[in-house]
């Protein structure tokens, strides 16, 4: 299927570290009946500016305010949505907290669990191969 259209995914990567080794702030949502892994994030709306959704989002998944700091990565391959005819196009951002309590449970019924993993052993067989390509590479990033 050739896609007919963009959509723009913004997500962030929160650092801490645990033992001498970092790790990073992960979502596990569910999509249609398919259970994934991933960082906070999504969709940029239409007229919004990138860094304003991923504000939006981060704080509407997590509870937590953050301030962008870098970007980490963006999307080198061409992959497509899963429900519709078009291109995922995602950027990562190294992002820092400041303010907002972390709780579980956030945007409604599509974060189900909020959760830390080291940067090495992040679950990547439970990502969607857009994430999944950043994942393996974000070790490598910091």
């Amino acid at each position: 299927m050739k896609p007919e259209r963009f959509s723009c995914r913004i997500y962030g990567v929160l650092l801490r570290q645990a033992g001498g080794k970092p790790e990073a702030l992960l979502t596990r949502s569910r999509f249609l009946t398919r259970e994934f892994v991933n960082f906070p994030g999504g969709g940029v709306e239409l007229g919004e500016a990138p860094i304003e959704a991923l504000r939006r989002e981060y704080q509407e998944e997590t509870g937590l305010v953050i301030a962008p700091s870098r970007v980490l990565y963006a999307s080198e391959s061409a992959h497509l949505s899963t429900q519709a005819p078009m291109q995922i196009v995602s950027v990562y951002w190294l992002v820092e907290r400041t303010g907002g309590e972390l709780r579980r449970g956030g945007n409604g019924d599509d974060v189900l669990d909020l959760f830390w993993a080291e940067v090495g052993r992040i679950p990547t067989a439970e990502m969607f191969p857009s994430d999944l390509e950043f994942a393996r590479r974000l070790p490598d990033l910091l």
